[in-house]
């Protein structure tokens, strides 16, 4: 090797660096965090979901119940429910048939009690009739008129 290669490079770190930059940074961090859980605290999800979605919840339940298994699932529907008089009354219950949940509309909710327009699909043709839910806690259950 030559003398060339072994001789010091002088590096001059006489400035000095300020540790400002990652305080701000830290601190907007901390900031954000912060409102997050203000955020969180104030408006939790639970009280987002209107009676609306719990009602379309209950009434896809109900068809996926009924699809499923072809029998009554208590967890879906009111006490004394009468089958005779269920919503998917014309349509055949237990033979193989699946029922589809379409959509909910015009949802009229009175104190426990609430209304909507359901349509589900059978087989390829759609019927809209209205039901009848109850709440049950915080659960929309399905009921007989």
């Amino acid at each position: 090797m030559s003398d060339a290669d072994d001789q010091h490079i002088r590096i001059d770190q006489s400035s000095t660096r300020s540790l400002l930059p990652f305080l701000v940074a830290a601190g907007v961090l901390v900031l954000v965090i912060v409102g997050i859980v203000v955020a969180a605290l104030v408006s939790p999800v639970e009280k987002n979901v209107t009676d609306s979605d719990r009602l379309n919840l209950a009434a896809r339940k109900f068809l996926q119940s009924r699809s499923a298994t072809g029998t009554l699932d208590d967890r879906v529907v009111c006490s004394g429910f009468d089958e005779a008089r269920s919503p998917l009354a014309p349509a055949k219950a237990g033979d193989g048939t699946t029922f589809d949940f379409v959509n909910l509309t015009d949802p009229a909710v009175t104190g426990d009690k609430a209304t909507a327009q359901v349509t589900s699909k059978v087989a390829d043709r759609e019927s809209t009739s209205t039901w009848h839910f109850t709440r049950d806690d915080s659960r929309w259950l399905v009921c007989n008129p």
